[in-house]
């Protein structure tokens, strides 16, 4: 599910080179992470789904997967790693270009006695496991690497911080993942009711992503930890956060009822920010996370967004006007599109964490 969320077809995932009696080099391409490398005539090559790790050997090994490998006497295996872009000078200093000879043997845990190399080409860290005898030049072909249009586009930055403390004064945390230089930014929002947290699983996934990605994801997992806490809709003041927020604000109700506005609007350090955060990221797109009526729904501008997620998750859409004072009814009033995801009642199964999850990463294409 999670290389379907990244548009990589399941042919395409395990991408192996042409048959060992060719002739010529052959251009092998990384079709998950994004990038080519000229091999020696005879050699193979394949990508690892599930990390999108490259196997380079000068045989055909029995299986892609196996890093303890022994290879064949005479024969060399390689595990090439592309650890993402170069973001910063410390990160370009930690990886070295290529050096004009290959390093002594170690041991190394998993893989046995190897040869690493760290080292960074086209603007992005790349790390090598070489095992066995260095068949032809194994310097050359790795100096061929290539970034395609994709590798340029992917990245897996991530940054975690707290934003903000809630009126107990527990960490409200973000993660940024992906690429901070792409203009396509979404912010996702796990938690704003205490009773209704089943989206921090999915943000739980997104905070644990193990692939590389093309836009600029922002995570919130938790918007109401004290309601968390407590098992309750509201903050510690009582104040349902998605009824305080500016835009058609009006008071409704009083403190600790069902959807008690709060005495003003802003009257919540948790909606003030997440004000904050919003007005300085301006999302593309923004998903609030809710239970327990298993939809999605949305009204005005965020309306073909918001039916577009419900058919990649496979989840009813209705357009439904906001409440006064809603999160969203703010965003839409910003010109921004922001909707609201309804899980259903109850906690979220890992199936269906992975299935949200795949919806979200799939919106920006």
């Amino acid at each position: 599910m999670r290389l379907a969320a990244f548009g990589v077809a399941a042919a395409l995932a395990l991408a192996v080179a042409p048959a060992r009696d060719s002739t010529r080099a052959i251009r092998f391409e990384n079709r998950i992470l994004g990038y080519t490398v000229l091999l020696p005539p005879g050699w193979h090559a394949a990508v690892i789904p599930d990390d999108g790790s490259a196997t380079i050997a000068s045989y055909r090994p029995r299986s892609v997967y196996h890093i303890a490998v022994k290879p064949p006497r005479g024969e060399t295996w390689i595990r090439l790693y592309d650890e993402g872009p170069l973001w910063s000078n410390d990160a370009a200093r930690r990886y070295s270009p290529l050096p004009s000879s290959l390093p002594r043997v170690h041991p190394y845990e998993g893989f046995g006695p190897a040869r690493q190399l760290n080292f960074r080409l086209d603007g992005h860290a790349f790390l090598a496991f070489v095992k066995g005898k260095p068949r032809g030049d194994v310097l050359s072909m790795l100096a061929s690497i290539r970034l395609t249009a994709r590798g340029r586009a992917l990245a897996l930055v991530q940054s975690v911080r707290v934003i903000g403390r809630s009126v107990e004064g527990r960490p409200i945390r973000m993660w940024r993942i992906g690429n901070p230089r792409s203009k396509r930014r979404i912010l996702v929002v796990g938690c704003i009711h205490g009773n209704e947290c089943a989206g921090m699983a999915i943000t739980q996934q997104l905070a644990n992503l193990g692939l590389p990605i093309t836009f600029d994801l922002w995570v919130v997992q938790d918007l109401n930890p004290d309601g968390l806490a407590a098992g309750t809709r509201q903050n510690a003041h009582g104040v349902d956060l998605n009824r305080n927020f500016g835009a058609m604000w009006k008071r409704v109700g009083r403190h600790g009822t069902f959807a008690y506005s709060g005495p003003r609007p802003w009257s919540e350090r948790e909606t003030r920010i997440a004000r904050s955060l919003v007005l300085r990221i301006h999302p593309q797109v923004t998903i609030w996370f809710h239970q327990p009526q298993a939809i999605v729904r949305a009204w005005g501008r965020s309306i073909p967004t918001a039916r577009r997620y419900a058919r990649l998750a496979h989840v009813p859409f209705r357009a439904i006007p906001w409440p006064n004072g809603t999160a969203a009814n703010w965003q839409n009033h910003l010109g921004e599109v922001s909707f609201v995801v309804e899980l259903p009642a109850g906690r979220l199964s890992l199936a269906g964490a992975r299935r949200y999850e795949s919806a979200i990463l799939g919106l920006p294409r």
